[in-house]
């Protein structure tokens, strides 16, 4: 009976350290499944940062031709007036003489005291 019971406590220690050794392993792959999750998290994040990257870039690539065809169509614009006040200067100089007084006389008198 001595004997019997030596084995059993034997049989429940092995069991033990059995279920200790198959916890620890639990463990190790918990940790494994963990780790291979935060990596491939990880790389999700990094493609998305790389989609939101290449968005941001496509969208100031944009707003700058959008605004040099802007700068380009006002400047076109601008020398069109110039040129058509010039025209009209060398056609009327006496007109764009007066003109020229009567828009200086009007300011000096804005602008004194």
């Amino acid at each position: 009976m001595a004997m019997s019971r030596t084995a059993e406590k034997a049989s429940n220690q092995a069991r033990e350290a059995l279920s200790e050794l198959e916890m620890q392993q639990r463990i190790e792959d918990l940790k494994n499944e963990i780790a291979s999750i935060s990596r491939t998290l990880q790389a999700m994040g990094g493609q998305k940062v790389e989609d939101y990257r290449d968005t941001v870039e496509k969208l100031a690539a944009d707003a700058v031709h959008a605004s040099v065809k802007a700068f380009d169509s006002a400047r076109s614009e601008a020398l069109s007036l110039e040129q058509g006040f010039e025209k009209q200067v060398r056609e009327n100089p006496l007109r764009a003489i007066g003109i020229a007084a009567g828009v200086g006389f009007l300011f000096a008198l804005l602008t004194r005291r």
